[in-house]
């Protein structure tokens, strides 16, 4: 399975520095160094930089039960389920995992947003699809775990031009020598949209220095500013107003100039000392938000967060085995206002939200022959507390949760190996999801529980000269699954509730075939049933979805086909609308010549049209997001 997260874009042409690296990704992804890989995961990676680049989901299309949604709306953020986990977002990531390096990204009460990591840091991406508390805590129905490339001697300016008034600009320059590696990242981004209202532009100044303080120990700095001055948020429409004008924006949402503005600082610090991994890290987040509604329509979010880890690595004789421990905290200051058609009106809302989480782990290996059996161990402890400057309302929870897990790998035969895992995952509601009260009053909503899951896992994978494949079952249960929904007497506000045992059940396949030296294909599919315990479809999760990815040399040009399909879904929890399939079509052709990269390429290139993301259960049918029609793009990349 290590090699079958060349999936995408998986070709010859990548350096040999840069198979290394995805390499790397791999063992970490699993957290201890083992050869074998008894969980589903996939790894993904853009080297060629042939995509439209717009943001992070774009590298994910091929990975089996993966779901992005919300890639073109820069106010919401990018969205992404795995086996329907995650689905319930509003805005961001909610459920799934998110670390950069080894550094998590996703704030302690499993909230994560992207928008500040520049993808031409990237070298690759490993995802793992199945429950994976026992190694990564709360909110991990899923992992995305990225890996930013080698740092070697580079100086590249790059530009893009695209529809809808894309223009894009970045300049990088890296420096290697034997001590010391200083990489800076500096990018400015711009589009009118496809849609009304949907206008974006966002700064983005990225720095990595890596020291060699001795033979045995290493030390790593990051800084990243972010700043996001503008961010329309164009609305849910009605399927009446979407057959009316695809690209128009939601009345309210321009008449309360529904929008955000960001502005994030991150540092983070690594080191590595023999057998010991270690990590620190700080973000302030300021989010000035707009939404399309009077009462408490304005939002001022000032959060900080951070938090801090170790492991240790060890073996001998048939054993191998890692232990650390980790700890983050998060503090909100929320302020909410009425919004006066876009100007602050009178306060609504003064708390201060806290969450604190503690986590200690240990995973062992054991190795005889052709078998290999993994158990870890995970026990995590949160405290969250609200404490509310306006009115009596403030409040504390606390929550614990131990997540088991053990795996069985077996080496069939030499080119076939299987494995049969078991693990749980556990979710906590985030802050946004408690503060948001559906009694209208202040405080958290107390009626909402943590979520828990278990799941039964069984892998096989075949590798031959040509051709690496893998099919995957699993089945989870989820108990108090989490659900957004809205409510007549708050337009346009999102709450949230539990709703009860889910079942998840399906089979994943994978594959990747050279062709020759030059060609080749890969191929991913999915098909997974999502049923609630009164045998509805949770909602926008598909249960179907394809994908594959052609990629073809002819001398010192590239061509790359991609194609997805996306089963049909509901937009409500009563399964009383649904989303009709689609197929969706990407091509880029690369050319080099000496130090000059061109690329020409076109995103849905059928013009198929489809929604960039469904609002569950939102209020008067207002589901639908249109996903632009077709773009086009050329960018051209200098090395200096």
């Amino acid at each position: 399975m290590r090699r079958l997260g060349f999936l995408l874009f998986a070709t010859s042409v990548l350096a040999q520095s840069q198979i290394q690296q995805l390499s790397e990704v791999v063992l970490t992804a699993q957290r201890i160094n083992s050869p074998i890989s008894p969980l589903s995961f996939t790894l993904v990676s853009d080297s060629l930089g042939g995509l439209l680049q717009q943001e992070i989901g774009e590298q994910l299309g091929i990975v089996p039960s993966l779901f992005v949604s919300s890639q073109q709306n820069f106010t919401q953020d990018t969205r992404i389920s795995i086996r329907g986990f995650g689905t319930r977002a509003a805005f961001g990531i909610r459920g799934v995992k998110v670390l950069l390096d080894g550094v998590p990204i996703s704030t302690p009460d499993g909230q994560a947003q992207l928008d500040h990591i520049p993808l031409l840091q990237l070298g690759g991406v490993a995802v793992i699809r199945g429950l994976s508390s026992g190694l990564y805590g709360n909110a991990s129905g899923g992992v995305l775990l990225l890996k930013s490339a080698p740092i070697t001697n580079k100086k590249k300016l790059i530009a893009t031009l695209g529809s809808f008034d894309l223009k894009t600009i970045e300049a990088s320059i890296s420096e290697s020598s034997e001590k010391n590696k200083f990489r800076a990242i500096i990018a400015h981004k711009k589009q009118t949209g496809y849609r009304e209202w949907s206008a974006y532009e966002n700064n983005l100044v990225s720095l990595s220095n890596e020291m060699l303080l001795s033979n045995s120990k290493q030390l790593t700095l990051d800084y990243s500013f972010f700043s996001s001055p503008l961010a329309r948020d164009a609305g849910g429409l009605t399927l009446e107003q979407v057959k009316e004008k695809r690209s128009q924006a939601r009345v309210a949402n321009m008449t309360y100039q529904s929008g955000e503005r960001v502005k994030q600082h991150y540092i983070a610090v690594r080191l590595k000392h023999q057998a010991w991994n270690s990590y620190a890290f700080y973000a302030n987040r300021n989010l000035d938000a707009l939404l399309p509604f009077s009462n408490s329509g304005k939002i001022d979010l000032g959060r900080n967060y951070f938090g801090f880890g170790t492991r240790r690595d060890g073996g001998k004789n048939h054993w191998i085995w890692q232990y650390g421990f980790e700890g983050g905290a998060q503090l909100d200051n929320r302020k909410r206002f009425n919004n006066e058609l876009g100007s602050k009106g009178a306060q609504t809302l003064h708390q201060k939200e806290q969450f604190f989480s503690l986590g200690a782990y240990g995973i062992v290996e054991m190795y005889l022959h052709a078998w290999r059996f993994r158990g870890s161990l995970r026990s995590d402890i949160h405290r969250i507390e609200s404490v509310d400057l306006l009115d009596n309302n403030s409040g504390r929870i606390d929550l614990s949760a131990l997540s088991p897990m053990i795996a069985v790998h077996r080496q069939l035969s030499k080119t076939i190996s299987s494995y049969l895992r078991y693990s749980t995952g556990f979710e906590t509601p985030s802050l946004n999801e408690l503060s948001a009260n559906p009694t209208g009053e202040t405080g958290f909503n107390t009626t909402l529980n943590p979520q828990k899951s278990s799941e039964l896992e069984l892998g096989f994978t075949i590798k031959k000269r040509s051709v690496t494949a893998t099919l995957t079952l699993f089945h989870t249960t989820t108990k108090a699954e989490i659900l957004p929904y809205e409510l007549a007497a708050f337009p346009s506000q999102t709450f949230y509730a539990n709703i009860g045992r889910v079942e998840r059940r399906g089979v994943e396949l994978e594959g990747l075939w050279t062709i020759e030296k030059t060609a080749h294909l890969a191929v991913a599919f999915s098909h997974g049933i999502y049923e609630t315990e009164n045998a509805l479809d949770l909602p926008n999760v598909p249960k179907n979805q394809f994908a594959t990815s052609f990629q073809k040399r002819f001398g010192k040009t590239i061509v790359s086909v991609n194609i997805n399909y996306l089963g049909s879904r509901f937009t409500n929890s009563e399964n009383t609308i649904s989303v009709p399939s689609f197929w969706k079509s990407d091509l880029y052709a690369q050319q080099s010549y000496k130090n000059v990269m061109l690329t020409i390429g076109a995103s849905n290139l059928t013009n198929t049209k489809y929604y960039d993301n469904i609002r569950i259960n939102a209020f008067g049918g207002r589901y639908y997001e249109p996903a632009a029609e077709r773009q086009y793009y050329v960018r051209l990349q200098y090395a200096l």
